[in-house]
């Protein structure tokens, strides 16, 4: 059991990760900022520093203008003196402001960078984590999850949890000025503009928490809706849609889904709403307090009229920077969640993997399987139950049976994509998972039933690389030997057309047998030592069939290769049968063999036999 726990499990990295499976807030900011300065340097930081600062100072400026122009008036200083002060700090008040928008406007564009690079890094994790946990339902939760700490704009996820950190440090630094400040006039002042403020952004806390709470239905709510939106407008459901008069149906489905997203949005709307009338009121009050004890302290001579214009700027900016504290810190806290589930998945699927070398590379291997079960995430059931099987090296193997028989798992196993859930697998002799997996996949070439073409040209569907990395005379005989270069030929752009019109509007669609083609010319392009062919022709009529694999049968002369199908055109071409059946072996031998003992072979043969004849009347 201790086994199949270690073999199966999809492990974490486990950095920073808390017992209850989130990260804490520091050591949230810690990986954010480390990944700042590695991928924005150090400049992004002098940036931000800088809009801090400016940030800060601008609007004491502003605030400190009119009891600075005030001052100059009544110094009694000649007009050409106070002409020239007036005109330096105004001056400095425009440079200040030319420089902070500049600065903002720089560091808004880092961020956005920033979040474009850790794109990178997402997808780079996509691409190269276990392909076993990538394709389990709770890895394609987490992975949804991670998306939105990218994909949420600026003012979610990871892009606002930087900023929002840098608006924190910003309105400390304004708050400890202007509280520098009043507290020069009154300590008892002071504690008002504090109280005050702190209890209006606490309500606001309050309701920023209300809706955070019914963030995960709405964006369930969401999911479906776009689920709905999605559905409804791709033209191949059209026909459906209108012959089977679906219309009522996804149109009473998206309004029950606008009406539920539109009802927890002022749900949580009218949390904000009282939170605001409670903070108007609070404000009056305060003013009224306030602005009576500056006006008090001047008429009384304790305040000259420069300093209360001063002040009442300070008291006036107090409540947006103890306001944008608190706003700040709900923001942070809001974007947490986002940030430890970009995190949790970041660190799933950290299979450690062998970095052994594969022995005799490009060679025809043997491969063993000894006690070998699988069990998907999730099953109380194994669908592959304690095989054991050798594949000669060199030989020919097919494995067939009904659907749901295990063949396609056996196969992701083979090649390494899945690990068992118990036992092992040889390859020559050396345990896979002590192998390096890059170098297991050089020794793979395998055609999948779900035909994976992209959007690139023909050749780099072939080659599998970039133009101008291929092997050109390689890439042509593969074409050839598939039957696809003449066709290629014939194309706009030759073996560079773009297969598709997702990035070409000149691209072209190739037909089920044309993709089948391409298929067998990506295979033949690689030249690995063992080939295995799960369903490749599966949409293919059984004449069409049967002709594919007497191309297939071509190209694997001297390599190990295995034949998948639940039609059985491709057993002609092999040594060996296998007839699985709920994960397990149930016959084995050669045709002849199958057929001479009767049983479940022999019986599906005999029903799809009459597929394969050709109708010669």
């Amino acid at each position: 059991m201790a086994e199949r726990e270690h073999n199966s499990k999809c492990r974490y990295g486990r950095y920073g990760k808390q017992k209850n499976g989130s990260y804490s807030m520091w050591d949230n900011l810690r990986y954010t900022f480390f990944h700042l300065a590695q991928k924005e340097g150090a400049g992004a930081f002098l940036i931000c520093a800088g809009d801090g600062m400016c940030s800060i100072l601008l609007p004491f400026l502003e605030a400190a203008l009119a009891g600075a122009v005030t001052a100059c008036l009544v110094s009694g200083r000649p007009s050409g003196e106070i002409l020239f002060l007036v005109g330096g700090y105004i001056l400095l008040l425009q440079t200040v402001r030319l420089l902070q928008g500049h600065l903002k406007a720089l560091r808004h564009k880092t961020l956005f960078l920033f979040r474009c690079d850790m794109m990178m890094e997402f997808y780079g994790k996509i691409l190269g984590m276990d392909t076993q946990c990538l394709e389990s339902a709770q890895g394609q939760k987490k992975r949804e999850a991670a998306k939105r700490n990218l994909y949420s704009g600026h003012s979610q996820g990871i892009e606002a949890y930087v900023e929002n950190f840098w608006n924190l440090l910003l309105n400390l630094g304004g708050l400890f000025l202007y509280a520098g400040i009043v507290a020069r006039t009154s300590l008892w002042l002071l504690v008002l503009l504090v109280s005050q403020t702190f209890l209006a952004s606490a309500l606001h806390l309050l309701a920023g928490r209300r809706v955070y709470a019914m963030d995960e239905e709405m964006e369930q709510e969401w999911k479906k809706f776009g689920y709905l939106r999605r559905e409804s407008i791709v033209p191949a459901n059209g026909k459906d849609i209108r012959l089977y008069r679906m219309d009522r149906w996804f149109v009473g489905a998206l309004q029950q889904v606008i009406e539920k997203i539109c009802k927890l949005t002022v749900k949580g709307q009218d949390g904000f709403l009282a939170a605001g009338v409670v903070e108007k009121l609070l404000t009056f009050a305060r003013n009224a307090v306030v602005y009576g004890w500056l006006i008090r302290d001047m008429v009384l001579g304790n305040l000259a009229l420069p300093v209360f214009l001063l002040y009442v700027g300070v008291v006036s900016g107090f409540e947006g920077w103890m306001g944008g504290l608190f706003d700040s810190v709900q923001q942070i806290l809001q974007n947490k969640r986002l940030m430890d589930d970009y995190r949790d998945f970041m660190e799933y699927g950290s299979v450690e993997e062998g970095r052994a070398p594969v022995g005799n590379p490009g060679q025809p291997h043997e491969l063993r399987l000894e006690k070998v079960c699988f069990r998907y995430e999730g099953s109380k059931e194994d669908t592959i139950h304690d095989l054991d099987l050798t594949i000669r090296a060199g030989e020919r193997l097919a494995l067939v049976g009904c659907n749901g028989a295990g063949k396609t798992t056996l196969i992701k196993m083979l090649c390494g994509l899945y690990a068992p859930t118990s036992g092992h697998i040889y390859l020559d002799g050396q345990d896979m998972q002590t192998l390096s997996r890059k170098e297991i996949f050089w020794e793979f070439a395998v055609v999948f039933q779900d035909c994976a073409t992209f959007s690139f040209s023909l050749g780099e569907n072939v080659s599998c690389v970039e133009k101008g990395r291929e092997e050109d005379e390689k890439l042509q005989k593969s074409l050839a030997d598939a039957g696809l270069l003449e066709r290629a030929g014939k194309l706009p752009g030759g073996i560079w057309t773009s297969v598709n019109k997702d990035l070409d509007e000149e691209g072209v669609s190739l037909s089920g047998g044309e993709m089948q083609k391409l298929m067998l010319a990506r295979a033949l392009y690689k030249n690995a030592p063992i080939v295995i062919l799960d369903e490749p022709t599966a949409a293919l009529d059984p004449i069409a069939e049967s002709e594919m694999y007497e191309k297939y049968d071509e190209m694997i002369q001297g390599k190990t290769a295995i034949f998948i199908s639940h039609r059985l055109s491709s057993t002609r071409f092999c040594n060996r049968i296998l007839y699985l059946e709920d994960g397990r072996i149930f016959q084995e031998g050669s045709h002849e063999e199958l057929m001479a003992e009767g049983g479940a072979y022999a019986a599906l043969f005999a029903l799809q036999a009459k597929y394969y004849k050709q109708d010669t009347v």
